[in-house]
């Protein structure tokens, strides 16, 4: 009778610590699958909120680049950070490039985003004399206003 009791208790606490150990895994799945899918969740609004952010920020380069391909330096200032714009005048701005040879063309290569701030990489061709000449890797930085729009840095 000993005997028959001692295999009962064992397969109870068998049973039991198998259950336990059911339950915990059953748990762990439960609050590792919702984290798993909020993580892909939000890696795909990520990425396609950047993906959006990269074009917004191409096409502002493109449309100051155009603006000043068209030598119409009072839109382009538009296109210039708050920041710089309270420690320079459009004078200053149009004065910059007085001296400066035309602006063929732009092509950009490739743009980073981090938080705040965009780098965007291009090459800028420009003609001096009928001479066209290619700068490579030239960075243009922009930054993120207080309204959520993009501006260009235009003085260090």
């Amino acid at each position: 009778m000993r005997i028959n009791f001692l295999k009962i208790y064992k397969n109870k606490i068998l049973t039991l610590r198998i259950l336990v150990i059911i339950l915990a895994i059953f748990l762990c799945l439960n609050f590792s699958g919702c984290t798993f899918f909020s993580n892909v969740k939000s890696f795909f609004t990520d990425k396609f909120s950047v993906d959006e952010e990269i074009e917004e920020v191409t096409e502002i380069v493109n449309t100051f680049f155009d603006l000043l391909i068209d030598k119409e330096y009072k839109k382009a200032y538009e296109y210039i950070s708050s920041k710089d714009k309270s420690g320079n005048s459009p004078e200053d701005f149009f004065d910059e490039f007085k001296d400066v040879t035309d602006i063929v063309s732009i092509d950009i290569k490739w743009v980073d985003i981090k938080n705040n701030l965009a780098v965007v990489g291009m090459d800028l061709t420009d003609s001096y004399d009928g001479e066209e000449k290619v700068f490579k890797e030239i960075e243009v930085s922009l930054l993120r206003e207080d309204d959520e729009s993009w501006k260009i840095v235009f003085w260090d």
